[in-house]
């Protein structure tokens, strides 16, 4: 008890708030906390605990990015977090709750983007190390460029369900974020999605590609551009009834289209039969309020009940009728679909549902079609309370080390994966040691990557800047060169005559820039401090089943290759990393086998 409240050289209670840290860390190291600047990014599951963590254990000069604001779910498990903080800025709701925890901390918050141009390398310079508490695949990506290109050492983080892991990148001397494959988001045949669905997750891609379509920006790349022209033909209207659009569009997808999907007899058997047409007259004639339990335990929410069809007819005309009232009318032609937002989930939902009754699949509940449509998976406080606690102790190790002319990989750092319920060697905790950079990473390595397009007369160059470089590559704002020419410029991302007083062309197709198969471009993005060789082949056979998106990334990284002379311990880093893949991809995947994001 006397050590918790700080016992003073005398032998006498102490009114210093940190003299029990600085007796346990001893003088030397709290010094170095109490002078480290550190970079936190994420102020939500894990970023809640692991800012309570470092104010703490004594630092004080700290600076949180974050660009979410409280959402009612948070306040489940992000506890800084109180009713009357929904819609404030996490970040800065997060920093005015730790300050409360000690005195004399100092610590600034920013709302807003990771990725937006005043955090960049210049930025991230004037910290000692970042600490990650990210959610999303593509900003952990961009700060882990960001750390390398600063030379900084980067704490990543990560937890989904009972899983979790804490890791440290160091420039030259580990792996980076990208040195390993990372699992991608599912994707799905076209025919699958558009003519013979069999799942509840494909009715809601399909869904959410309506949602996108009726009231989203203009999108050739989406699942249902054949059916752009009807969707948006009430869009250049001034008044608009959005009932008679709702019925409308009901009539146009759940009755006439699947009058004419049914009609294409290739596509059905006796084990397959064809779908069946909805009427929406006849639909509404149920009982619109009854409510299905989607189990037989009486204790559930409505939202865990499956309409009826006739509810989510209904309920599909009044989304479609409240996107067109005079508060979201403006925002048609440019939303996008979120799970946060109720009427885009409401529109999702009961779409995906008619649909669902179409094919002969069991409805389901928001509840879980919320889950499917937005990737969640539930998160667990106690995960994100041991994430956070592992990432400060990895942090200790590399302030310890800062300075000394010996690599991150021969200190005490480590990879600590939580696993729970299933622990690996009967241990919930595994550290394993960290792992020498990958020599094929295009981002930290070879700096060359492969991607194989089906016809390079079907790309354009902004298509591929857009879906292979932005998207698979994890680039921002890439420019692309070629033969010493640019040719893509993200200042130009359209077809403009601005543009093409530049000589930049984004609609052209690859055969029209000139390239041939095994052309070797040149990728630079300034913001990112990141730049790569890109290898583009051409492959007329490649599977459209296997890769929907008409590409395939050849290479992202892979098994480090082991140098002469490993030895033992190169086999040794091969059996720790084969535990560690196998964990990683028990935490990219939900009970549906898709792709989903970590914690933040």
């Amino acid at each position: 008890g006397s050590l918790i409240r700080g016992m003073g050289d005398d032998g006498t209670m102490s009114k210093d708030p940190n003299c029990a840290v600085r007796t346990v860390l001893g003088k030397e190291r709290f010094d170095v906390v109490q002078n480290a600047k550190l970079l936190v990014v994420g102020a939500g599951g894990i970023g809640c605990e692991l800012l309570k963590n470092l104010v703490l254990t004594g630092f004080r000069n700290i600076e949180v990015v974050d660009l979410d604001t409280i959402d009612v779910s948070n306040l489940n498990r992000q506890f800084l977090f109180r009713q009357q903080h929904v819609d404030r800025s996490k970040a800065e709701v997060a920093t005015e709750a730790v300050k409360q925890f000690r005195s004399g901390t100092n610590i600034t918050s920013h709302h807003g983007n990771v990725k937006d141009a005043k955090f960049g390398i210049e930025f991230v310079s004037k910290f000692d190390v970042v600490v990650n508490a990210l959610d999303n695949l593509e900003a952990r990506r961009h700060v882990n460029r960001l750390c390398l290109a600063a030379e900084k050492p980067l704490l990543e983080a990560g937890s989904t369900g009972h899983l979790g892991q804490v890791t440290v990148i160091k420039k030259g001397e580990t792996e980076c974020f990208e040195c390993q494959a990372k699992p991608t988001q599912k994707v799905y045949p076209y025919c699958t999605i558009r003519s013979t669905p069999e799942k509840p997750v494909h009715c809601l891609t399909w869904a959410k590609n309506l949602y996108d379509l009726c009231f989203g920006p203009e999108d050739e790349s989406n699942l249902l551009s054949d059916l752009a022209t009807e969707m948006r033909q009430f869009q250049s209207e001034d008044t608009v009834d959005g009932e008679l659009v709702g019925k409308k569009i009901f009539q146009s997808l759940f009755t006439e289209d699947i009058i004419k999907q049914a009609a294409l007899a290739d596509l059905w058997s006796d084990e397959r039969p064809p779908p069946t047409s909805l009427v929406f007259e006849d639909v509404i004639k149920g009982d619109a309020k009854a409510m299905v339990p989607a189990d037989d335990n009486g204790n559930v929410l409505q939202a865990q009940k499956v309409p009826t069809v006739a509810a989510d007819a209904l309920g599909l005309v009044k989304a479609v009728a409240s996107m067109y009232s005079p508060d979201r009318r403006s925002l048609i032609g440019q939303s996008a679909f979120s799970k946060d937002d109720s009427i885009a989930m409401d529109f999702v939902h009961c779409a995906a549902n008619l649909r669902m009754e179409n094919y002969r699949i069991g409805r389901l509940s928001r509840w879980d079609a919320q889950s499917i449509a937005g990737a969640i998976i539930p998160a667990v406080a106690s995960t994100n309370a041991i994430v956070a606690g592992l990432e400060v102790v990895q942090l200790m190790h590399v302030l310890a080390e800062l300075g000394k002319n010996k690599p991150l990989r021969e200190s005490r750092c480590k990879t600590v994966w939580v696993r729970y319920p299933e622990p690996s060697r009967k241990k919930i905790l595994q550290p394993s040691s960290l792992l020498a950079p990958n020599k094929s990473c295009f981002v930290c390595g070879s700096r060359t990557a492969r991607i194989v397009v089906k016809g390079f007369g079907d790309w354009k160059i902004s298509a591929l800047a857009k879906s292979c470089v932005q998207g698979a590559l994890g680039a921002a704002r890439p420019a692309i060169y070629f033969n010493g020419s640019c040719i893509f410029d993200p200042e130009y991302p359209e077809p403009s005559e601005e543009a093409a007083e530049e000589g930049l062309h984004p609609e052209w197709t690859l055969t029209e820039w000139g390239l041939s198969s095994g052309s070797l471009l040149q990728i630079e993005d300034e913001g990112q401090g990141f730049s790569c060789n890109l290898v583009v082949s051409e492959d007329l056979e490649l599977d459209d089943e296997k890769f929907p998106t008409g590409f395939q990334v050849a290479t992202t990284g892979g098994e480090p290759e082991k140098d002469a002379g490993d030895g033992a311990q190169g086999d040794k880093r091969k059996a720790e990393a084969g535990d560690e893949n196998l964990a990683s991809k028990k935490q990219a995947t939900d009970a549906n086998c898709e792709t989903v994001a970590l914690d933040d």
